[in-house]
């Protein structure tokens, strides 16, 4: 069986483009969360806050003119994917054929080029009338251009696909990578997601009154919702042979995912968890390890009503008594939830985890709901303890569910 590594991580976020600001971040408990700046907050009654990226204009990749025509996920998805190639000692643009891979998870896609179409062009020009400017940024819509893209960039020549599972596309990329590589269909995949902030997708969570109007507060008795973010982060998934004969260095190894659809609503979990067991349950036996293997979990942790309450019943369904005694933590505390790119995120946190030995904190959350079957723990200060085993949950709209298992590297 083959072993799958990561090797190379980047990062676009609300908590900064690079590793080092990113981890620091997260260890200081900083938040992502301000003040709306994407749109005129006016008809949202009152609702101004957003997790928008922050100190990209700081990294060396900055937007070139080719990328000026194409969707900020497409920029961010450049810049994330640029800098996991340099973390993991490879080129930015490899100059010779290969069979590498790219695979980026999504919620909107390029969604904000028909926003930015529709906001610079008159929609009501003829065919004729319609420059071929707007035409042209029309044509750069279609989802395969955010990997399409990515991969002409750095001449990326192997698998090349885009995911749209919404929130939990980010570790749908990295599990289906983990499977191609296994399948020995390639040595090599760069996966993660994407996703830029786009008036529909914050109109669509404001209508569904799933928004907070402060602070996010994962599984806390007086949570009020999720905030809205954008970014990207993407990871290098090496078979470990070829890692090693490249003198690679290793955060951290893919130890098994499970994938799940609930099959219960559009948009509403299933109050049971049970997408949401089947997954952790998959994962767990795919990764061959036991309830007592896990450090810690990263929860998919939104800080709405719902969707706490129905990872809280999973978890404990899962996990039973253990929980107890495993650390859980809700990075969207301070990232916000950026939707593709959330698992992705929340996958380099993991990794970074693994290599520092601690926990990072979910600032805000201060009582566990006192409704949950469950008792767990959720430190708003940073956890120094041994991690071996870290259990990452995404969940989607429509069901869709995806766990994945990141693993502390062991040669033998």
């Amino acid at each position: 069986m083959k072993r799958i590594v990561v090797t190379g991580m980047g990062v676009v976020s609300p908590l900064g483009c690079t590793l080092e600001h990113f981890w620091d971040s997260l260890m200081q408990g900083d938040s992502g969360i301000g003040e709306l700046t994407h749109l005129d907050s006016s008809p949202y009654s009152g609702l101004s806050i957003a997790a928008e990226v922050k100190g990209l204009e700081h990294v060396a990749d900055e937007k070139s003119e080719t990328l000026e025509k194409y969707s900020n996920a497409v920029y961010y998805a450049s810049v994330a994917t640029k800098s996991c190639l340099r973390d993991a000692g490879l080129p930015e643009t490899f100059s010779t054929a290969n069979n590498y891979g790219l695979i980026i998870g999504t919620t909107s896609g390029n969604q904000d080029m028909v926003e930015r179409t529709i906001n610079t062009f008159d929609i009501n020009s003829s065919e004729e009338e319609l420059s071929q400017e707007a035409a042209q940024m029309l044509s750069y819509f279609r989802p395969i251009e955010l990997s399409s893209t990515v991969a002409r960039a750095c001449n990326l020549g192997g698998p090349n696909m885009v995911i749209p599972t919404a929130c939990a596309a980010g570790n749908y990329a990295i599990s289906t990578a983990y499977s191609m590589i296994q399948e020995g269909r390639t040595s090599m995949i760069i996966a993660g997601g994407a996703d830029p902030f786009t008036r529909s997708c914050y109109t669509i969570f404001y209508r569904l009154g799933a928004m907070t109007q402060k602070d996010c507060r994962p599984f806390d008795q007086n949570r009020t919702g999720m905030v809205v973010g954008e970014g990207a982060a993407m990871l290098v998934l090496e078979e470990l042979e070829h890692a090693l004969a490249r003198g690679a260095k290793i955060y951290g190894e893919v130890k098994g995912y499970g994938l799940s659809c609930d099959a219960y609503h559009p948009t509403a979990p299933d109050p049971e968890g049970s997408g949401a067991i089947l997954a952790m349950e998959k994962a767990l036996k795919a990764s061959k390890l036991d309830i007592s293997d896990v450090s810690y979990i990263s929860a998919h942790g939104t800080g709405t009503k719902a969707n706490d309450a129905h990872e809280a019943k999973a978890m404990h369904k899962v996990f039973g008594e253990r929980l107890n005694n495993i650390p859980v933590n809700g990075l969207k505390s301070m990232t916000g939830h950026c939707m593709g790119a959330a698992s992705a995120l929340e996958a380099v946190a993991a990794l970074l985890s693994i290599k520092e030995q601690v926990v990072p904190p979910t600032p805000n959350t201060e009582l566990i709901d006192s409704a949950f079957e469950a008792e767990f723990t959720v430190n708003n200060n940073s956890d120094k303890r041994e991690i071996k085993n870290v259990l990452s949950n995404s969940f989607a709209f429509g069901g869709n569910v995806c766990s994945v298992i990141f693993s502390q590297f062991n040669q033998n």
